[in-house]
């Protein structure tokens, strides 16, 4: 067994003297890399403690990411440094260019008083509740997107986590506690604004065609949005879940929200293919921002939600401690395709 010493001062909790105490042990290498710390029956026995003060103490250093909770198995170092103030369990649907932008800001922000550990569970329901019980106990904050289909399970798998020390962000869900905090992307109302905000740019076209895909999480939200706006508005609107070549007409005004752009570049190939230039007999706007949408055809005009943002304000609830639940800002940025 690692000879660990408490310090004297009486004045500490006891759980803190204990985690303190093992932290030296990790921070002067008798401690290595994961390496198993002793049980907590052994650590109870050989300080006296009550087993409740060896579970706090080991609960205190594996928030602060130094151990890392194995189920069944026990505690494991995973920091030999152990400076950071908080450790993040950062959980995303998948890595893009706007999630890099979020992840990016969080960090800056964040600066050297956290450590962010990224996981990645691509819409799997089995793989996100299986990263979640392996890390429920390993850090002091989750931060998490969700967009799964299955919402029994998203629901039980969230209750095992700490409800304040969550914090949900880019979708909205509905079965979020109160005590924790959630940053979203408000879609439905977005698209709609968007549109009744640019009315007299939009009105120039005659036919209006949202492009989805089936596996689009949010295109559920976007389409009754485009559905509500058009409707109220008076204008023939259909849905497609591809760019159809037969139907390519001069009227039409294109939204798309592919993530990988690939429906707004079959759209700039059958404008150029037609001889005709955006913004006049075709309207193109599409979701999120990027530097290439900035100069490709003279600019695509785009629906964007600040990613980066919603790093900063999901930075300052960690930092703050004050959790709140409220809409991202998205805005339209106006180029040549409207």
């Amino acid at each position: 067994m690692v000879d660990i010493t408490l310090e004297s001062d009486s004045k500490k909790p006891k759980y803190l003297r204990l985690a303190e105490a093992i932290t030296k042990q990790i921070q002067d290498g008798k401690l290595g890399m994961n390496q198993k710390l002793p049980s907590v029956n052994k650590l109870s026995k050989e300080f006296s403690f009550s087993r409740e003060t060896v579970f706090k103490a080991l609960a205190y250093l594996s928030e602060k990411g130094i151990v890392r909770a194995v189920d069944k198995i026990g505690y494991f170092v995973t920091d030999v440094v152990a400076e950071q103030e908080y450790s993040i369990f950062l959980l995303l649907d998948k890595f893009t260019p706007f999630k890099e932008d979020l992840y990016n800001s969080m960090r800056l922000k964040l600066g050297s008083k956290a450590k962010v550990d990224l996981f990645f569970h691509h819409q799997n329901p089995q793989v996100f509740a299986n990263l979640i019980a392996q890390n429920a106990k390993n850090y002091s904050h989750f931060v998490i997107t969700t967009y799964l289909d299955d919402a029994k399970l998203l629901k039980e798998t969230l209750k095992k986590l700490p409800e304040e020390k969550v914090i949900l962000i880019d979708k909205q869900e509905s079965s979020a506690s109160k005590d924790s905090g959630m940053i979203f992307q408000d879609f439905q109302n977005d698209i709609y604004n968007a549109l009744k905000d640019n009315l007299e740019l939009v009105q120039k076209y005659q036919r209006y065609i949202l492009i989805t895909h089936e596996n689009a999480p949010h295109a559920p939200f976007i389409t009754s949005g485009f559905k509500k706006f058009c409707k109220d508005y008076q204008l023939k609107s259909e849905i497609h879940h591809r760019v159809d070549p037969v139907a390519f007409e001069a009227g039409n005004l294109y939204i798309t929200i592919d993530a990988y752009d690939r429906d707004l570049v079959d759209i700039i190939k059958l404008t150029r293919s037609n001889g005709w230039q955006l913004g006049n007999q075709v309207g193109l706007i599409s979701y999120n921002d990027t530097t290439t949408k900035e100069v490709l055809d003279g600019g695509i005009t785009v629906i964007s939600t600040d990613f980066k943002k919603m790093g900063v304000d999901t930075a300052n609830m960690i930092l703050t401690g004050k959790m709140e639940q409220k809409p991202n800002t998205t805005n339209v940025i106006l180029r040549n395709s409207l």
